[in-house]
């Protein structure tokens, strides 16, 4: 089979208008996240905390980004030629119902988490399950709209794994990430948070954020505006946990922070549509403090 290069232009077909309304979006989150990273840059400049959990460490913002560059970088070149696997409009009316509800569902969620202050704890896991992946699911289930057109290959899955084995390797690993100090949790607080974590977060998130609601969006804008459209959502979803009582200064943290992490992931979908792979990579950055803390 000959195979080509894919490029994000071709990963869907929408409407002349869909274009150019997917170019208003791209440039839209182009300017947030460059006014993000120039907002921390001032007011954050010693960094931002590895995660919301207490006693997570402060790293500089390079670090912060530097896994999710290399790893874009990657997926774009691994391998160097391989076909694309487009996300193609089925039902226009079911896809447009199906998208918009989700849409709603990525606003609603951090605005609840916000309202009644849900923080991290059970209800911001129980809010998290209603409204990002049981409601979704139900949605998704009955309205479809859209479908993969994936290409079976070993490549998507040595390539991903590369990716992932890479980014692990700068995002944990390397000597420039402090340990997290978990010593003040109990073993089997440590355990069960991790559980629900994977659950939430890993599975959860990865399902309703890339697998559900990017692969409509990427359909609708084209890739390019579809990732960062989901990746900002993804970002600010964050605001629930992550709010310091300081909006702007929180929304900046979390565009830079969650929404790089989020964009990686997201071109890692779009190439791979290897749903394994993200969900993977997304229990790896929750769950390694966790499992460093029960290995020593």
């Amino acid at each position: 089979m000959t195979t080509t290069s894919p490029t994000l232009e071709h990963t869907s077909s929408p409407s002349t208008t869909s274009t150019s309304l997917g170019r208003v979006v791209l440039i839209a989150c182009a300017v947030i996240a460059a006014a993000s990273l120039a907002t921390v840059a001032i007011a954050l400049p010693q960094g931002a905390p590895t995660s919301s959990d207490p006693g997570a460490p402060v790293v500089p913002w390079w670090v912060v980004l530097l896994p999710a560059v290399v790893g874009v970088a990657l997926t774009m070149v691994l391998p160097h030629r391989a076909p694309a696997q487009p996300s193609v409009v089925e039902n226009r009316a079911r896809h447009a119902a199906a998208t918009w509800s989700l849409l709603a569902l990525a606003i609603v969620f951090p605005l609840v988490s916000g309202v009644f202050d849900l923080g991290g704890g059970e209800g911001y896991v129980l809010a998290k399950l209603v409204l990002l992946i049981a409601v979704p699911a139900l949605i998704v289930g009955v309205l479809r709209g859209v479908r993969l057109d994936r290409v079976r290959g070993a490549w998507r899955w040595w390539a991903a794994g590369v990716v992932v084995m890479v980014w692990t390797l700068l995002s944990q690993v390397a000597p420039w990430n402090p340990p997290t100090d978990l010593s003040g949790f109990d073993l089997t607080t440590l355990i069960v948070s991790a559980t629900a974590t994977a659950i939430t977060a890993g599975l959860g998130e990865e399902l309703f954020y890339r697998r559900w609601l990017q692969t409509r969006l990427e359909a609708s804008l084209g890739a390019w505006a579809g990732i960062a459209l989901a990746s900002l959502v993804f970002a600010l979803m964050h605001l629930g946990s992550h709010s310091t009582g300081e909006p702007v200064l929180d929304i900046a943290r979390v565009v830079v922070a969650q929404g790089s992490f989020g964009f990686f992931l997201g071109v890692l979908w779009w190439k791979y549509r290897n749903l394994t792979a993200i969900v993977v990579a997304h229990v790896i950055v929750n769950g390694w403090p966790v499992a460093a803390e029960l290995a020593s």
